[in-house]
């Protein structure tokens, strides 16, 4: 406390400032001289503004070597987070591990006082928390932390980590809550968050009002992030806002605005040559091919846009359609051998996606039907009815059901 004092009086004198004209109107005389002599511990607040009165950043008033050395930390810390992808590897177990332990050298002297402060009790605790390491503190601590230092776009990759983690638990409206107390806290600061960070907040809560079946909402946050990439021609997001609208296109049966956005789709993995948004597209047709146009022999070809990077959740997404066009076409025998090794990836949360895949055992289950293989049509069919129990009606959801009702009661249509 008497060191940062004694910076403070040094840098005002070189600025040739007197106590009262450091002070200002936010601080007294007498509170600036009990801090210059390390008798009064300022707040946060109050140390950026005797900063920005005196012209330096905060982290010059604080202890230069001990920042430097967080700083250097911070710097391979988040050299190394960038490295990490879910789900995790067991070398990036290994990794979260070291990092846990680099950091819980310089835990102590961690007291949120800064941004690297800050920013490494953040890192920490998304480590702790990929982990499942029990820690003092919680997400809620970091968040105040950055508030006192007015990081704003930090406080939302906060709440919005909290938000994926709930989401990641299928806790869709808990994740929801999150995402809307982010909104709701920046709300003031609107002008001290970069539009990156307000594309992504309106993406998440596109996609968990879209969760919770609000219909409203959705297009509320939706028409809002598109406003925001068109206005400032950020590509940034565009091909998942892109792709959200396809889809919900296609829900409603929207020939026109299905075809638009595909086309955009379409345009944009030509324009970026991204492998994945390339990819992508062979999903993106064949389920336009499959419920728009019902052109289900133009599935096979749109395997072509698969891409040798493409994830494995990437091809099981287009294995689901080239299954249903197998289908469609009374290729029964092919349908089942296209999806004998189907699988849900872990990784998918979201209602619509996975009742778009569980779709997938309901169509291998219409097969076994019509192949005369009733007992497996039963149990394929049960694994659907079960997965998508809880979630919002929609075109999946209903084709499930009435395939259920076919292969248990013999309902016709």
């Amino acid at each position: 406390m008497k060191d940062l004092g004694e910076r403070i009086k040094k840098l005002r004198k070189e600025k040739k400032l007197t106590l009262a004209q450091l002070a200002g109107e936010r601080l007294t005389k007498g509170m600036l001289s009990l801090i210059e002599n390390g008798k009064a511990q300022p707040s946060m607040e109050s140390l950026h503004y005797i900063a920005e009165r005196l012209g330096v950043e905060v982290t010059t008033l604080l202890n230069d070597h001990h920042v430097e050395q967080l700083r250097k930390l911070l710097f391979e810390m988040e050299a190394s987070f960038k490295k990490i992808e879910q789900p995790f590897s067991p070398q990036d177990e290994t990794l979260l591990l070291h990092m846990v332990e680099k950091i819980e050298v310089v835990r102590e002297k961690l007291q949120g006082n800064h941004f690297e402060e800050v920013r490494l009790l953040d890192i920490y605790l998304r480590l702790a928390t990929y982990l499942n390491i029990d820690v003092e503190f919680s997400m809620f601590d970091v968040i105040a932390d950055y508030e006192k230092i007015h990081a704003y776009n930090r406080v939302v990759e906060c709440f919005s980590f909290l938000a994926s983690t709930a989401y990641k638990r299928n806790d869709y409206r808990i994740a929801l809550q999150f995402i809307k107390e982010a909104e709701e806290q920046v709300e003031p600061y609107l002008h001290m968050i970069d539009l990156l960070t307000l594309l992504d907040m309106h993406y998440v809560l596109t996609v968990l009002y879209s969760a919770v079946d609000d219909v409203e909402n959705t297009q509320k946050h939706l028409h809002f992030a598109l406003h925001i990439a068109h206005e400032n021609k950020i590509y940034y997001r565009l091909d998942d806002f892109y792709r959200f609208t396809l889809f919900q296109a296609i829900r409603k049966g929207d020939r026109e605005k299905s075809a638009y956005y595909l086309m955009k789709l379409t345009q944009h993995a030509e324009f970026t040559e991204d492998p994945v948004a390339k990819s992508m597209l062979a999903f993106c047709k064949s389920h336009y091919a499959n419920f728009i146009e019902q052109d289900y022999e133009a599935v096979a070809r749109y395997g072509s846009y698969l891409d040798d990077k493409a994830g494995n959740e990437i091809v099981q997404y287009y294995k689901n359609e080239a299954t249903y066009a197998f289908w469609a076409r009374g290729l029964f025998n092919e349908a089942l051998q296209n999806s004998e090794d189907f699988k849900i990836s872990p990784n998918m949360h979201h209602p619509i996606d996975l009742s778009i895949m569980y779709q997938c055992f309901a169509v291998r289950a219409l097969c076994f039907l019509e192949l005369g293989n009733k007992e497996q049509a039963k149990k394929e069919v049960s694994i659907a009815v079960h997965g998508v129990q809880d979630f919002p009606n929609t075109i999946y959801k209903t084709f499930i059901q009435q395939a259920y009702e076919k292969i248990q009661y013999g309902k016709k249509g």
